[in-house]
């Protein structure tokens, strides 16, 4: 009976031995999934996004976003026969509801389009016949679901480069700046009827204003006092290293550049009379040089999206020294534009829009947390319920 009873309880130690080993495994490739599917976590940090609407673009031929505005996301879009730019009620982006349009007229092709209170200043070009005659039009969207025109400027013949998505406008005070093959600037304190009111030799780029300054970003960064709005003064320009700029922003004192391929660029521009560059990211050499393209950016407190072949998260809390932490693949197509508000990314992509929510937990998790538990916990856990299992059989 005694020999039975030992190699009874030799059996079911065996038995929850193995059952506690099974439960463990399970539970540490739950761990390790997590780090290796949403993100490859390469700063402090953890971050995961979720799709919560998959294409905001069924019933037409193509679009793109333009901004989001106090839980509106302002879409254009082309039907092919027509062109109008789409108001979108965004509060729960998981059922967005279209509340209102506007059509552009015949030929007109929007280039840009930015907000400031009720009032939507956008940039517009007239199509085939005159493609290099551009105004400035404004659009009240107090109703979102009757934007009206309230006026446009005469047509003036500047070259835009017809680029939809970028910075080619910006406001300030009553002016809206314009940049083209000469940066225009327009007193818009009559809504019903914008005029220039002057024009500067200037290199085509991105327009920004911080601080009272302009920022014109193209391959090197130059600044402009707006003491006077109608009579910039320049102060001072940093030449670039790297091209093409496919995207800028600023933060702070700082002019943040995305190139298409070789990655982000840091401008320190405290001093507006001597700016330099004060950080130089390149992607790492073992990624394939596809995963580094950058199209686009969007700044959103101390955090910068970046997409292109992927979407990009960077800490840019100390812009000397950027962290990237999160590298994350999103479908088979290239991210043309992107958007966050409200803890949403609202990405386009060249045939469609897809909306993202995102968590980003602060607790410092990563991925060699993730592959250690995932790979080490195990092997621990198996040596030790081995010896165990050895101790009780003597």
């Amino acid at each position: 009976m005694g020999v039975l009873k030992r190699n009874e309880n030799r059996n079911l130690v065996r038995k929850d031995s193995v059952t506690t080993l099974l439960k463990l495994l399970f539970i540490s490739s739950i761990v390790l999934c997590v780090s290796m599917s949403n993100a490859t976590i390469m700063g402090e940090g953890f971050f995961i996004i979720d799709e919560v609407h998959n294409s905001l673009l069924d019933d037409v031929r193509s679009g793109y976003v333009l901004c989001e505005q106090d839980g509106l996301l302002y879409l254009a879009v082309d039907l092919g026969y027509k062109r109008l730019v789409r108001i979108i009620d965004v509060q729960q982006p998981e059922s967005p509801v279209v509340v209102g349009s506007y059509d552009l007229e015949d030929a007109e092709h929007l280039v840009d389009f930015k907000i400031s209170e009720n009032i939507a200043y956008m940039l517009t070009e007239l199509g085939i016949f005159s493609p290099f005659r551009c105004s400035v039009a404004l659009l009240n969207i107090t109703d979102p679901t009757n934007p009206v025109r309230v006026g446009s400027s005469a047509l003036e013949n500047v070259r835009t480069y017809q680029v939809s998505f970028s910075d080619r406008i910006c406001i300030y005070n009553n002016y809206t700046y314009v940049s083209s093959n000469e940066l225009l600037i327009f007193d818009c304190s009559n809504r019903t009827l914008p005029v220039k009111v002057a024009s500067y030799t200037s290199s085509l780029g991105d327009l920004h204003v911080k601080n009272d300054c302009l920022y014109l970003v193209s391959t090197d960064v130059k600044i402009y006092s707006l003491a006077d709005p109608v009579n910039p003064v320049f102060l001072g320009a940093v030449n670039s290293t790297k091209q093409p700029t496919t995207g800028s922003g600023v933060y702070g004192n700082y002019v943040i550049s995305a190139f298409q391929e070789s990655g982000i660029q840091v401008y320190d521009c405290t001093d507006p009379t001597q700016p330099t560059i004060c950080e130089d990211y390149d992607f790492p050499n073992w990624e394939d040089p596809v995963e580094g393209i950058i199209q686009d950016l969007d700044i959103v407190g101390d955090r910068l999206f970046a997409g292109g072949g992927k979407l990009y998260v960077f800490d840019i809390s100390i812009p000397q020294n950027l962290k990237r932490i999160a590298r994350i693949n999103i479908g088979d197509q290239n991210i043309s534009r992107i958007t966050v508000a409200n803890n949403y990314i609202y990405l386009t992509f060249p045939s469609n829009i897809r909306v993202y929510s995102y968590v980003e937990n602060s607790l410092g998790r990563n991925l060699g947390l993730g592959l250690g538990i995932g790979v080490c916990l195990p092997i621990v856990v198996g040596a030790s319920l081995v010896t165990m299992w050895k101790k009780k059989r003597v």
